[in-house]
């Protein structure tokens, strides 16, 4: 995890923190600074999780790269268009 990330992730928790804090104080429950706590443990990990798997898919390169790639290839093993 690059520094920017953890700063962000920290940063949430703090936000998440903080309301659930403020929401335990007004109703007298600390049971809600647990849930936000907990919601922010549960969507850290669905995004991780997302990110993740984004990054281990392969790109497709763009047309003109497949194009000049084809060029390359030796005259034998070019595909050719029926005509």
């Amino acid at each position: 995890m690059t520094s920017g990330t953890r700063l962000l992730i920290g940063f949430t928790l703090g936000v998440m923190i903080v309301v659930g804090a403020i929401v335990s104080l007004a109703t007298g429950s600390w049971w809600f600074l647990i849930l936000a706590i907990g919601m922010h443990a549960i969507a850290t990990v669905i995004v991780l999780t997302t990110i993740g798997s984004r990054l281990r898919e392969q790109d497709k390169p763009d047309p003109v790269t497949e194009a000049r790639l084809a060029e390359e290839q030796p005259e034998g093993d070019r595909p050719h268009l029926a005509t």
